[in-house]
């Protein structure tokens, strides 16, 4: 594990996070919106930091793949106990479990940084 690039990261997270809080309090997007922050961006920023810490394509097939599963049985769970199946409900739910999903895949690449390349 690269404790310097690790460190770095994390720093870059920290400033990510002000700047999203300090453009939430300028543009009063707090008051319109209940998040401040956007887990869309989130999610693609952890998910392209997780690929540059594992290096490897073949091994982040993996939490993709488990990713999708999540997704999958998202839309299984709320058309079972909806009755149906809307984006409107489905989207804020699945960005949420994608946030979830896409730290625990982060925290797990800062330690995968020596996996062999397949």
């Amino acid at each position: 594990m690269d404790y310097r690039i690790a460190f770095l990261q994390l720093i870059l997270l920290v400033v990510i996070w002000f700047v999203e809080n300090l453009i939430g309090k300028v543009f009063h997007l707090a008051r319109r919106h209940r998040h401040i922050h956007s887990p869309i961006i989130w999610t693609i920023i952890l998910w392209l930091l997780s690929v540059y810490n594992i290096a490897s394509l073949y091994w982040i097939a993996y939490p993709i793949a488990v990713w999708m599963i999540v997704a999958i049985l998202l839309i299984i769970v709320q058309t079972v106990h909806y009755g149906e199946f809307i984006y409107r409900r489905y989207w804020p739910v699945f960005w949420r479990l994608s946030v979830a999903l896409a730290v625990i895949v982060f925290v797990g690449s800062l330690f995968c940084q020596n996996l062999p390349l397949i």
